[in-house]
């Protein structure tokens, strides 16, 4: 699935949005926050732990 970056007024990177705007990626630390929309209008947060490099 292709992402595209969004950025703040300080032209910050702050998360990627998918190309159908339908899934929302934020990523602080170790931490990856998945925001996904469904068709009813209803929103699913999920949290990724990021293995240490």
């Amino acid at each position: 699935m292709e992402y595209i970056p969004m950025k703040d007024l300080n032209k910050h990177r702050t998360c990627d949005r998918s190309a159908d705007g339908k899934i929302v990626e934020i990523i602080r630390g170790d931490c990856k926050t998945i925001i996904t929309a469904n068709s009813d209008g209803t929103l699913n947060v999920t949290y990724e732990l990021i293995p240490a490099a």
